[in-house]
């Protein structure tokens, strides 16, 4: 009986270590595992420390993902689109280029859609030449006159007279004789106008007649109501001898505009027949008038009273 008891024991333990042995196998392998796999794992297996190192990727086989960019994938598709790029901030607004176009708004809301405005190179052909149809700024822009009397509009100055001096054989001699034509005729050079203005004739810019600083052609004191011009030229004459001369003259009063003391426009037409009663009082010979085309009259535009019309005027 002895031996029967060592036996029975013998096997009792053996068949705990194999159910100890299986247990541990269905830990370390998930399910599906066949018994002699069991059987399998218990002879050959590893501490878990072994177990849960994986060998490295070959260098080859390794991808790796910019630092900077993110991958998502597209919607439907099994593929990693780009990241997103960040928002484009837009540029910065210029002041003063918003308040300007709030101003250009509001003038054609209350004026209607902009009208097509002259350019410097307008001209007219004549028998004096082809003669520019308006006074020009210093760097060949258009010259304009704010006017209280035009608050939407923009005032253009035209050109309204036309000089023309047959005897004078130097460009030198005949500036000398359209100073004394003009001082005798009541128009001297003063100062305090504005200066710098130039005439376009037969596609050649001269510059203003007086040349002196602050200087215009006028019949009175700055302060007070006067007629005052420039004359451009001289031009060399293409249907005769000598030399043409253009002017922009034009009747001002002193005035404020926005606040500030100024002179404001009266007339164009009145300040050229005053020119002309003045050099014919002096000797001078009235030639007629000469159209030019160069009347405004629009809802953004204008030249005030002007006609259109020059007058002609020859100085001896």
């Amino acid at each position: 009986m002895s031996w029967r008891g060592g036996l029975l024991v013998a096997c009792g333990v053996g068949a705990a270590l194999i159910g100890g042995a299986g247990v541990a196998s269905a830990d370390s392998s998930g399910t599906g595992s066949s018994p002699k796999d069991s059987a399998h794992s218990v002879a050959h297996s590893r501490p878990a420390s072994h177990r849960a190192v994986k060998k490295p990727a070959r260098l080859g086989t390794m991808r790796s993902t910019p630092p900077m960019l993110s991958a998502r994938r597209e919607p439907g598709s099994g593929l990693a689109g780009p990241a997103p790029r960040p928002p484009v901030q837009p540029p910065g607004t210029d002041p003063v280029a918003a308040v300007t176009r709030w101003f250009d708004d509001l003038h054609y809301y209350l004026t209607g859609a902009p009208e097509t405005h002259p350019t410097p190179a307008d001209t007219t052909a004549t028998v004096y030449g082809d003669i520019g149809k308006w006074m020009l700024e210093r760097d060949g822009s258009l010259a304009d006159w704010p006017s209280p009397a035009y608050p939407f509009k923009t005032l253009y100055q035209p050109i309204n007279v036309i000089v023309v001096d047959r005897t004078s054989t130097t460009a030198t001699e005949s500036a000398q004789k359209i100073n004394a034509a003009m001082a005798a005729a009541g128009f001297p050079a003063q100062q305090i106008h504005s200066t710098g203005y130039q005439g376009l004739i037969d596609g050649v810019l001269y510059g203003q007649q007086p040349a002196g600083p602050q200087e215009a052609f006028s019949n009175a004191h700055w302060l007070l109501i006067n007629d005052h011009g420039r004359l451009f030229g001289p031009s060399p004459d293409a249907a005769d001898s000598g030399f043409v001369w253009t002017a922009s003259f034009s009747r001002e009063q002193p005035g404020l505009s926005n606040l500030n003391p100024t002179h404001i426009y009266v007339s164009f037409d009145k300040a050229r027949d005053a020119v002309r009663a003045g050099l014919v009082g002096s000797g001078a010979i009235d030639l007629g008038l000469v159209a030019l085309d160069n009347k405004l009259s629009g809802r953004t535009i204008t030249t005030g009273d002007h006609d259109g019309y020059a007058v002609v005027i020859s100085v001896s």
